[in-house]
């Protein structure tokens, strides 16, 4: 038995109306991605240096993409993070796409691979044609495919809340639109989350761009000053460079919240943006491969980033009569404007 959420969404002289039907419904999922709470204790934990069982040192393949200057920084830094971790030999390859699934095969071979960790999209599709029997963990991706254990970009609705209740605790209801490949796995635990914290969580799933540049005309038209905000997550299915201009100047003159899991956004005019921290991440990536090495993986599971570095933007916060202590700003690892 599965709860189903339909949401019909109904604009009405102006106001945004969500109306929530719920029910039970029988289903057969093929593949289920679930985030268990002993899966959540593992995130929360600090990951250390793996103590083997075996005196000889694994072989470890970590595979990432052939990328633009401007996104292998990403890359880069996790690898840092990962090759940190003692206790492991670790290989790199670096694919492009003359790479071959028996090139991988035979460089695995020749190194004696004991496990995997594939770095974004690309990677992973290339190690799921090889059909390897071998520990495999994803990061450096949105969402990984059914069946797949991984760590997502998309930071833990938790961290997301709770620095929103720090930065404006005014807010009583969020907005988020998603599309269910990227961010529906999300919905569940950020629902759950908004409850403990008193904030209505709307999500809005779209299909497309149409869909999603729809959906966020209609929100800015019936957002309610000071106590609503929008979410801006990690998803593709909305065009977010050609909105977020009107997005962030509805916002300003509205004195509406906007918060994102991009850096960029903080920047350009979003209160604030919680991203990634790459290094520790990668490290945490290691020590979700040592629970498969070791067997303790029962079932796939995708975690969202715990690992966060938190930009605030303070001339957003002060338009929106929000004012920071001296001690709160120093937890800040980015703020914007950045004067000199």
């Amino acid at each position: 038995m599965a709860i189903i959420h339909n949401y019909t969404h109904i604009c009405t002289e102006g106001r945004f109306i969500i109306r929530c039907t719920r029910f039970l419904a029988n289903f057969t999922c093929r593949f289920a991605v679930l985030i268990t709470i002993a899966g959540l204790l593992f995130l929360y934990q600090s990951p250390v240096s793996a103590n083997h069982q075996n005196a000889k040192t694994l072989e470890i393949a970590i595979l990432y993409p052939t990328v633009s200057k401007q996104y292998s920084g990403m890359f880069e830094r996790l690898i840092d993070g990962i090759t940190s971790i003692p206790g492991f030999h670790f290989n790199t390859f670096r694919i492009n796409a003359k790479t071959s699934v028996k090139t991988i095969k035979q460089w695995s071979k020749q190194h004696k691979i004991a496990g995997y960790i594939a770095l974004g999209q690309s990677t992973y599709k290339l190690l799921e044609t090889m059909k390897t029997d071998l520990p495999l963990v994803a990061g450096g991706m949105v969402a990984t495919p059914p069946g797949i254990t991984g760590i997502s970009l998309s930071g833990d609705p938790e961290i997301f809340f709770r620095q929103l209740q720090l930065l404006n605790p005014g807010i009583t209801r969020i907005f988020f639109v998603y599309s269910k490949k990227n961010n529906g796995w999300l919905i569940p635990r950020a629902r759950k989350i908004s409850q403990k914290y008193g904030i209505e969580f709307v999500p809005l799933q779209v299909r497309n761009v149409k869909e999603a540049t729809l959906q966020y005309n209609i929100v800015l038209q019936s957002v309610q000053p000071r106590t609503d905000a929008i979410w801006i997550p990690l998803d593709n299915v909305a065009p977010i460079d050609i909105l977020l201009p009107e997005i962030l100047q509805v916002s300003w003159n509205k004195h509406i919240t906007v918060f994102s899991n991009n850096i960029l956004h903080a920047r350009r005019g979003a209160l604030f943006a919680l991203y990634p921290d790459q290094y520790k991440q990668g490290r945490r990536l290691v020590a979700l491969l040592h629970r498969h090495l070791n067997r303790k993986i029962k079932r796939a599971e995708l975690y969202p980033s715990v690992d966060l570095k938190t930009a605030v933007n303070v001339r957003t916060a002060n338009h929106l009569e929000m004012r920071y202590s001296r001690e709160m700003t120093k937890k800040f690892d980015q703020i914007y404007p950045a004067y000199k």
